[in-house]
């Protein structure tokens, strides 16, 4: 890099600077911290080492870059604003966190051009860069090395790597040689509350290389070391990167660089008026030197060059083969065939089983028609039944496999899935029991948030699991799921829901949830065969009984319907006229219009009853406030199945003696 390279480098690091911490002032919140800290990191990344066209963010050849300090967000937008990116415009960044404008507080993904996921909670971009760089291997196995040979490049601060996901993602993607993926660390030493020496005393580096990381230490304001330690990365083909960049947090700042003041929190008009002197800046506001917009004008025959070669390539080896196009075609739109619906409702499937049963045997039904599809668990796999038969286990030397063993890692495994679902060409599928879906949580909200269609197997869904005892019988996990907004709950009753729960989960726009049993439940036989498949589809139906008045409506969900079916018979053989409702999935029934709903809730009832063996939140709308929760309002115990049952009171017998009580 010669003289002048860096002087123009240097000129584009200090409009990082003044146009992040303008914007943050402009909005009096932010932080200003990263931006000014990681400019030369940015003026280098983003002109000399990225291989990405901003005339075409979605390339499917494009490097990818995920700021997984998302609090940072600033620094991205003013480096998508210089390099041209459509739509991040300086007025864009004068309207920093406002609402409407497309420079939201944190990356969101599909709220700004160059934005590849939503990030903020730290440590999970960590995460969804190893699912890039899953995706990356995944794909060159099948369509070769030349075409997936992009870098996914994640910055991450030391917030993020306090997060346990992010130890949790380096062991993996270490295990895996996973060299697609760069990780670089701003290591400044400071956080929100005071310096790192007070939390934190690791020797990153050493842990890194003990994951089986190249890792390199270089000082994130020295051009030279920056492009030296980039090309190195770019290089490497057996493991993947860390690159510790040495910066100094909020540099610039002539009071506060260096301090934990410049973190989260504008610098104030003083200390931007004497940032901008200290860089000889003129007092107008966003104002980008005339050499700077040169300098990224002068880049875009580079830029466009990149996906050209691109396109030249994949001509030449996919769009020239009939077949290999075909494929491509396939997995880029994530084309079902079009009987897909079809065969899974045909599917021969044994009653009374478990509904994880039955639905292992459709995921596989799924995976047979599907390619693109990808299934994993965290190490329990042959409890949770979502390994795909013959389909080859996912491995450092075999990216040809379709399970995927993500270890005990069950944060990391849905932060992993998104970033797969986000890179495209995947159908990911990850699963666990349903009560450490907790330790996944906050991740399948940010799957939420994106609007990605990954799909969670998640089995043991309530106390009825038996003698596993309270800490892994779910009470609460079911409430809290159907609150989060954006995601799609079934809990089918037998197997016929669950075969139209799997045909529906791919005819939404979001995450979908499949909630299974343990044990093997009672099949409703004709009822769901004839009732269930438009039923699922409309979240809740009438599967016993009439619509009109009648004595008794029983709601239930999931392994209660056929208890609730056990206790209509018996409230039935002494005289009462009793209906039973499934509700597999509420908000779908929610979606519903008010008469299709009232036909299936409506009428004069004695009692209104729902039954569920996990917590009664939410079971009110459906049963009005004076009706009968037959619920958990404790965690459970350690016993058999039929003694637990029988213990809080889940079997027909008591839910009718219940019931009648009421009456």
């Amino acid at each position: 890099m010669n003289t002048d390279d860096k002087k123009i480098l240097a000129r584009v690091a200090d409009t990082i600077r003044v146009l992040s911490a303008e914007a943050i002032e402009e909005a009096k919140s932010g932080h200003p911290g990263l931006p000014l800290g990681c400019a030369e990191l940015g003026a280098c990344l983003f002109s000399r080492v990225l291989r990405h066209n901003p005339a075409n963010p979605l390339w499917p050849g494009r490097d990818r870059f995920i700021l997984s300090a998302g609090h940072g967000s600033m620094f991205l937008y003013s480096l998508l604003h210089l390099t041209g990116y459509e739509g991040v415009t300086i007025d864009q960044l004068s309207k920093f966190r406002r609402l409407g404008s497309h420079t939201p507080g944190h990356p969101e993904l599909g709220e700004t051009a160059g934005v590849e996921v939503t990030t903020g909670p730290l440590g999970q971009g960590v995460g969804m860069a190893i699912g890039m760089a899953i995706a990356q291997k995944w794909l060159a196995a099948r369509f070769g090395d030349q075409l997936f040979d992009s870098k996914i490049f994640c910055l991450a601060g030391d917030g993020d790597m306090m997060e346990g996901i992010s130890h949790e993602s380096a062991a993996l993607a270490g295990h895996l040689g996973l060299h697609h993926l760069v990780m670089l660390y701003d290591s400044n030493r400071i956080s929100l509350d005071g310096p790192t020496s007070e939390n934190m005393s690791e020797d990153t580096a050493a842990r890194f290389r003990a994951y089986g990381f190249a890792v390199q230490e270089i000082d994130g304001h020295d051009f030279d070391q920056l492009e030296s330690a980039l090309a190195a990365a770019r290089a490497e083909k057996e493991r993947p990167s860390l690159v510790i960049v040495h910066t100094m947090i909020g540099r610039g700042a002539p009071k506060k660089q260096g301090t934990s003041e410049v973190h989260g929190a504008a610098l104030g008009a003083d200390e931007l008026k004497g940032l901008k002197a200290g860089l000889g800046w003129p007092d107008e506001k966003f104002f980008v030197p005339a050499e700077v917009t040169q300098y990224f004008e002068s880049l875009k025959p580079a830029f466009a060059k990149y996906e050209a070669e691109w396109n030249d390539l994949f001509n030449k080896t996919i769009a020239a083969d009939p077949a290999k196009k075909q494929m491509w075609d396939t997995f880029a739109n994530k084309t079902r065939p079009a009987d897909f619906d079809e065969q899974i409702w045909n599917m021969p499937l044994d009653a009374g089983k478990a509904t994880r049963v039955t639905s292992g045997k459709v995921l596989n039904k799924v995976a047979e028609l599907l390619a693109f599809f990808i299934s994993g668990s965290a190490d329990l796999a042959v409890s949770d039944n979502s390994a795909i038969k013959n389909g080859g286990v996912v491995s450092r030397d075999n990216f040809m496999g379709r399970t995927f063993k993500f270890g005990v890692r069950e944060f990391m495994m849905a932060a992993a899935c998104n970033g797969m679902s986000a890179h495209g060409m995947i159908q990911p599928l990850c699963a666990t029991f349903f009560t450490f879906s907790d330790y996944m949580r906050n991740a399948i909200r940010i799957t939420s948030i994106m609007k990605q269609h990954v799909l969670y197997q998640f089995t043991h869904d309530t106390i009825l699991l038996g003698e596993d005892g309270p800490t892994h019988q779910p009470v609460e996990q079911l409430a809290g799921l159907r609150a989060m907004p954006g995601i799609t709950v079934f809990r089918p009753c037998d197997e016929n829901e669950v075969k139209a729960a799997w045909i529906e989960s791919f005819k939404c726009e979001g995450p979908v949830a499949f909630i299974l049993s343990r044990q093997g439940i009672a099949s409703q036989g004709e009822l769901t065969l004839s009732k269930a498949r438009e039923g699922v589809a409309r979240g809740g139906y009438i599967l016993h009984g009439e619509a009109g008045d009648c004595d008794v409506i029983i709601c239930a969900a999931g392994s209660e319907v056929g208890t609730s079916m056990g206790a209509a018979k018996l409230l039935e053989a002494e005289g009462l006229k009793v209906r039973v409702v499934s509700l597999p999935c509420w908000n779908r029934f929610d979606a519903q219009p008010e008469a299709y709903r009232m036909s299936v809730l409506g009428g004069k009832a004695k009692v209104r009853v729902s039954v569920e063996a996990a917590s009664p939140m939410g079971w009110h709308k459906y049963i009005g406030y004076d009706g009968l929760t037959i619920a958990m309002e404790t965690f459970g115990v350690s016993a058999p199945l039929k003694e637990v049952a029988d213990y809080f009171g889940f079997t027909p017998e008591k839910v009718a003696a219940k019931i009648k009580t009421r009456l």
